[in-house]
C-alpha cells in the first residue's frame, strides 16, 4: 500500500516505498532518510525525547528506537540545550509526561531555541490536553494546556497522532505542516498471523488506573456470567490499590499475575478470548492496551458511554460494546477478534518507522 503524507489543504501521494517485511530493515531505511534530513552537513544523531519515568509513550519510543538509530532524551527543565545534539529530534509528546499538571511551557520555550537553530523537529501527539468537570482541575488548565498543544504544532516541521480527533483538532489550530494519523502499536509484540484456538480466558491488562476502571463498571451480573459460561478472568498488570481488588484476589474471581515480560504478555494474549477495557471509542486509538489486543485478535471489549464509529472501528464488528453486548446470544467472539486482527495490520510498528522515514524525508 502507497505510504501517503497528509496537508491541511491537500494530500500528497509520494512515490511507492516498499513495506517493511523484517522490521531490521528499518534501521537502514531510516539512515537514508536521516542523511537526506542532514543535508549537505553530513549524518547527525536523531534524537528522540520522551518523559522521564515509565509508562506507554516511554514504551512506544523504545519500541521505534529499536529501528531507528538514535538515542532517547528524557530532559527536564533544567537540561543543556547542548544535551538536545544538533540532528533531528522527534518529540514524543503528552503534557502530564512533562509537567505535573500538564503544562510544559519550559518545553515549548527549548523546542524554539532549537527550530532557531535550524534542527528538523517531528512531534509525536500521544496526547492534547485534558478535560472534565468544573471540579477538576482539568476544567480550568486546559486554556493552557490547548495553547502549548497549539504552539507544539506550530513549532513541529512534521507531525503524527493516533487518532482522527486528534489530527482534526491540530489541522484546524496549527499551521499546516505534512502529517500522518497512525493508531499506536502494541507494546507486547505483534504476532505475525493470529492464533485461531482459544481457551475461556478473558484478559484485564494495563496500568492499575485503566484496570480499575473496568472492575469499577463490573457488577454481579458479570460475574455470574463469567462463572455460567465456565470462563476466567486474568489480570496483568501492577497490584490496584484498593478493598475491591483486595476482595476480588482474595474470593478468586479474578487471577493476578502482577506486571509480566511483555513475551509473557503476549502469550496470554494469543490464548484469550476476550480482553476488557474501559475507553471511549473517538480516542482508544491511543491506547496501547487495545492496541495490544487487536495485534493478538483478541475480542475487545470497550466499556464505555457511548459507541459511535471512529478511526474505522464499529461497534459490533472489532470490538463488543459493554457487558450487554458479550453476554448477548449470538456474539462471535471470534469473528470479532479477527476483524481487530485485520484491522490492526496497517498500523503495525513497521508502518510507524515507514512514516517517520517518509515525513523526514519530505520535509528535509
Amino acid at each position: 500500500m502507497p505510504t501517503q503524507i497528509s496537508w491541511p489543504s491537500r494530500r500528497t501521494n509520494l512515490k511507492p516505498l516498499p513495506r517493511l517485511e523484517r522490521l531490521q530493515d528499518g534501521r537502514a531505511l531510516m539512515g537514508d532518510a536521516l542523511r537526506a534530513a542532514s543535508g549537505a552537513q553530513g549524518l547527525r544523531e536523531f534524537v528522540a525525547i520522551v518523559p522521564p519515568g515509565t509508562g506507554g509513550v516511554r514504551d512506544y519510543a523504545e519500541i521505534l528506537n529499536r529501528h531507528i538509530p538514535g538515542r532517547l532524551l528524557a530532559p527536564t527543565r533544567e537540561t543543556p540545550l547542548a544535551d538536545y545534539g544538533r540532528g533531528p529530534i522527534a518529540l514524543n509528546f503528552s503534557g502530564y509526561g512533562y509537567h505535573r499538571r500538564g503544562i510544559p511551557s519550559w518545553l515549548v520555550e527549548r523546542l524554539v531555541q532549537l527550530r532557531g537553530n535550524g534542527a528538523q523537529i517531528g512531534i509525536f501527539f500521544h496526547e492534547l490536553f485534558a478535560s472534565g468537570p468544573p471540579w477538576r482541575s482539568a476544567f480550568w488548565l486546559q486554556p493552557m494546556q490547548r495553547r502549548i498543544a497549539a504552539d507544539l504544532g506550530n513549532l513541529a516541521s512534521y507531525w503524527l497522532s493516533n487518532c482522527n480527533a486528534t489530527a482534526q483538532w491540530l489541522r484546524e489550530n496549527c499551521a499546516p505542516a505534512p502529517h500522518r494519523v497512525l493508531p499506536v502499536y502494541s507494546n507486547v509484540g505483534e504476532p505475525g498471523t493470529r492464533a485461531g484456538a482459544r481457551a475461556g480466558k478473558i484478559v484485564v491488562f494495563g496500568g492499575p488506573s485503566i484496570r480499575s476502571q473496568v472492575y469499577t463498571r463490573l457488577d454481579a451480573s458479570f460475574w455470574r456470567w463469567v462463572m455460567e459460561e465456565g470462563l476466567a478472568v486474568h489480570d496483568i498488570g501492577p497490584p490496584i490499590r484498593s478493598a475491591e481488588y483486595d476482595r476480588l484476589r482474595e474470593s478468586e474471581r479474578i487471577h493476578a499475575h502482577g506486571s509480566l515480560p511483555g513475551e509473557l504478555v503476549s502469550r496470554h494474549l494469543e490464548q484469550a478470548r476476550f480482553g476488557l477495557l474501559c475507553y471511549p471509542p473517538h480516542v482508544v486509538a491511543k491506547s496501547g492496551v487495545f492496541a495490544a489486543y487487536c495485534a493478538h485478535g483478541v475480542c475487545p471489549v470497550l466499556l464505555a458511554d457511548d459507541y459511535a464509529t471512529h478511526d474505522g472501528l464499529m461497534a459490533g464488528r472489532h470490538y463488543a460494546a459493554g457487558f450487554a453486548a458479550l453476554a448477548a446470544p449470538g456474539l462471535d467472539h471470534d469473528a470479532i477478534g479477527a476483524a481487530a486482527f485485520d484491522w490492526y495490520q496497517p498500523h503495525r510498528v513497521d508502518a510507524h518507522v515507514q512514516a517517520f522515514r517518509d515525513l523526514m524525508r519530505a520535509c528535509a
